[in-house]
């Protein structure tokens, strides 16, 4: 049965080109069991996760990325990165794409991942570049370039210097855009007009628009902006809420409408989630949102400074315009 239903999402929803890299991934967090209180061995919660791809699915999300970081990618064990990954494939059934985290900041480490990845189904890649060791240029493009050459894979290109300290330039992404498996760009950088990476990220987008080569927002503030620049959607760890999600459709909808006013309201509409989301590290609000533990070194937003001022106002998010997340509390 599980070969069958991963045949069907070979068949029927692969994304194979850039062009089909468009709308609306939440960046799956995976849920957690209360069973060790250590937060160091815990099992994933399969229960609470199928809930959750289902109610995503059901707000009109575009696809799914599972173990990304949002998805407790650096904590989790390498089995539990791979099980979960092949859970996903296989609970989602073909109804949407799966874009799969397999980063790492040792080249030789993705290739393998993307491997063991490759193995379970033949799905699209998410990797980041090289954080800690900190390449050059030239290593950064020779690491995307490899897991290119040595796998094969369908590969999008995580550009996320706020976590790794390394700033991919937009001379290196358009490099990477000629390589027919690097078909896109999760950016993840403050690229709104005035801010620091607009005209970059609006250069890698102009050159790169023709070739086989998406650009998705990495920056849940910031979807009408990419769009308007020639983006073609979000992963966004805001939209693992179903409501916020619904939001996101909605704009993303409204712009291919040309209803840019409309766009506006509803960027505006995504504040509360994207605010609360975000007002600790990405994951920690996410785990008090689905009531889920989180593995060491993250700590519950309860545990953190003026955590439970954070925490009350989640609490009251959700009681308020996130209610299909009260079926996860006792409120």
């Amino acid at each position: 049965m599980v070969i069958s239903r991963i045949f069907v999402y070979f068949c029927f929803m692969q994304i194979t080109h850039a062009s089909q890299l468009r709308g609306v991934f939440p960046a799956i967090f995976t849920p957690l069991l209360n069973d060790d209180p250590r937060c160091m061995y815990n099992s994933i919660d399969y229960e609470k996760a199928k809930q959750m791809i289902d109610d995503l699915i059901a707000a009109g999300v575009h696809g799914l990325v599972p173990m990304g970081t949002t998805g407790q990618s650096a904590t989790v064990s390498h089995q539990q990165h791979l099980d979960f990954i092949k859970f996903t494939l296989e609970h989602v059934n073909g109804r949407v794409p799966v874009i799969a985290g397999a980063g790492a900041n040792c080249t030789r480490e993705s290739v393998e991942i993307i491997k063991e990845v490759q193995n379970i189904a033949s799905v699209p890649v998410l990797c980041v570049t090289g954080y800690y060791n900190n390449p050059s240029q030239e290593g950064i493009a020779e690491h995307f370039l490899t897991l290119s050459r040595e796998t094969g894979a369908k590969i999008i290109v995580y550009n996320v210097p706020g976590r790794t300290s390394n700033y991919i330039h937009p001379d290196t992404i358009i490099r990477l855009a000629e390589d027919p498996n690097i078909i896109g760009l999760k950016q993840a950088v403050a690229f709104r007009i005035g801010e620091e990476h607009h005209e970059d990220t609006a250069r890698a987008i102009r050159k790169t628009k023709d070739w086989g080569f998406s650009v998705v927002s990495g920056e849940d503030n910031s979807f009408i902006d990419v769009l308007e620049m020639g983006g073609t959607g979000i992963i966004s760890a805001s939209a693992n809420i179903p409501e916020a999600a619904s939001i996101f459709v909605q704009l993303f909808d409204a712009f291919h409408k040309g209803d840019f006013a409309k766009c506006d309201d509803l960027q505006d509409e995504t504040r509360d989630f994207v605010e609360a989301v975000f007002c600790r590290k990405n994951p920690i609000p996410l785990g008090t949102f689905f009531n889920s533990p989180l593995f060491l070194p993250l700590v519950s937003v309860r545990d953190t400074a003026r955590g439970d001022e954070a925490e009350t106002r989640i609490h009251k998010l959700i009681r308020d315009k996130a209610q299909s997340l009260l079926k996860y509390h006792n409120f």
